[in-house]
């Protein structure tokens, strides 16, 4: 279903990457993000016959995203990743959870 959104997209010039339902469009300005968001949504709302979750949906520089458990930044002009903090704290609760404090 989602790759009709895949071919938009392409035929649109944008880079993205998808993984499942969970979608990253990837864009030069703020005011050019918000532009892809506003035209995107009522293609996938409207054509594909799909729900957006309106509070996951965001604009955002990449530098505070975080995307299946995944972080961005960027060191010295080149895009890196590293585990997102929420995503170890949840990992280190769930230890605590499974093991004794002994």
């Amino acid at each position: 279903m989602l790759n009709e959104c895949d071919n938009e997209l392409e035929r649109r010039g944008h880079r993205f990457v998808r993984y499942a339902d969970d979608l990253m469009i990837f864009c030069k300005s703020k005011k050019a993000a918000q532009r892809t968001l506003d035209h995107i949504l009522p293609h996938i709302e409207g054509k594909l016959f799909l729900r957006v979750n309106r509070e996951k949906t965001k604009v955002s520089h990449i530098n505070y995203v975080k995307y299946l458990g995944y972080s961005f930044y960027i060191y010295r002009g080149e895009g890196r990743l590293r585990i997102h903090s929420k995503s170890i704290k949840k990992l280190k609760d769930k230890i605590r959870e499974v093991t004794g404090r002994m």
